[in-house]
């Protein structure tokens, strides 16, 4: 009879090595999640106790989220009249410049990748060159002629102008998905092409939920890069002010103590919000792999 082979315990040695990197990471962890502790402490402190009590807890909890919805707003000119917007219209602007420029920048280039992958043409790969010169050569001075292009289209000062002014397919992202889908293999879309199906629908209905991983991470880094950015809005929307700028102009003004440390800890966690609902509800879609199922053969 064959005697059964023992089986060894493998035993952990921690190196010195492995000891300092894990220490550099435990104090990594520790400084991202004490500033976000401490600005959701301070958000309910009142401005008097924020000076004697800086980081320990509050002695006396205050909800400062009501007095900055009710009492912050920021003044815009409309051409003819002043015109006062508060938080709850800051963040709706917020929401449709946020999500949709989102959406467009990350589903163009999508688009644009799947073209130049796989269609063999000639001007696929001058499209290709194309990207990688304008992100090799800067642009400059060029803000002045976007602007007067966006007013004789109609786009100026209007949301979903600037949904179509992210329209474009240049920049890293179409590298990326270029990438993914050079290594999309022919057969995924062969036994469509055989049943008769045309181009559109083998991209909607085979492709697109092939890579819908990364195309949901691109339109999670760019919903947090454009919910981040005032000075896009503050430019081609000057009637429409999103919450980022109401924070930047939160620490200038004067009126109703809002430029006090605990009301802009308050602004910055209604801020957070949005992003820590969108990334709790899609955190499995988008740590999951980023390619699901394959051929077998």
């Amino acid at each position: 009879m064959l005697k059964a082979k023992p089986r060894y315990e493998t035993k952990r040695h921690f190196s010195p090595l492995t000891v300092i990197l894990l220490i550099g990471l435990i104090l990594y962890v520790i400084s991202l999640v004490y500033p976000l502790v401490w600005s959701l402490l301070t958000s309910f402190k009142s401005p008097a106790e924020y000076r004697i009590n800086i980081t320990g807890l509050p002695e006396e909890w205050i909800w400062n989220y009501s007095f900055v919805f009710e009492k912050f707003t920021v003044r815009v000119w409309t051409g003819k009249t002043m015109l006062n917007v508060g938080v709850w219209q800051m963040l709706l602007n917020s929401l449709l410049y946020s999500v949709g420029s989102a959406v467009c920048a990350a589903f163009i280039p999508c688009i644009a990748a799947y073209a130049c992958a796989k269609f063999k043409y000639k001007t696929s790969k001058i499209f290709f060159n194309i990207v990688v010169v304008t992100m090799v050569l800067p642009v400059v001075g060029n803000l002045p002629s976007e602007i007067q292009m966006a007013r004789w289209f109609g786009l100026f000062d209007q949301v979903w102008g600037l949904w179509i002014m992210k329209c474009s397919a240049l920049g890293m992202y179409f590298l990326i998905f270029h990438a993914v889908f050079k290594s999309l293999p022919d057969d995924f879309t062969e036994a469509a092409k055989v049943d008769g199906a045309g181009n559109f629908r083998i991209f909607f209905r085979i492709v697109l939920p092939v890579v819908r991983n990364t195309l949901m991470t691109v339109i999670l880094i760019k919903f947090i890069e454009f919910w981040n950015d005032y000075q896009t809005p503050l430019v081609y929307l000057p009637t429409h002010p999103v919450m980022a700028y109401g924070m930047y102009q939160m620490q200038n003004t004067t009126t109703n103590g809002m430029n006090s440390v605990p009301m802009r800890m308050t602004g910055a966690m209604i801020m957070l919000i949005p992003i820590m609902i969108i990334f709790l509800l899609l955190q499995k879609r988008l740590l999951g792999n980023l390619m699901v199922g394959g051929i077998k053969g």
